[in-house]
């Protein structure tokens, strides 16, 4: 599950919803209004959830071990 998001409309920033959900659910749910304080403009909105956006899980970078040695200076 990751965050769902909207955009304001005003900032066209992103706007956390404090929703968790995965692409099926979000597809599969029924015609929901989310009505929701934007901290970017401070203003209301309203969106319906089926316009929402998930929010990617960011890659993690790869672990690399160095090479290390007590005797090395």
């Amino acid at each position: 599950m990751n965050p769902l998001l909207f955009h304001c409309p005003n900032t066209e920033r992103k706007v956390r919803t404090g929703i968790k959900i995965d692409m099926a659910t979000l597809r599969n749910v029924q015609p929901v209004t989310v009505r929701l304080f934007c901290p970017h403009c401070r203003n209301i909105h309203e969106w319906k959830l089926a316009e929402g956006l998930i929010e990617e899980p960011r890659p993690t970078p790869p672990f690399t071990l160095e090479a290390w040695s007590p005797c090395a200076r």
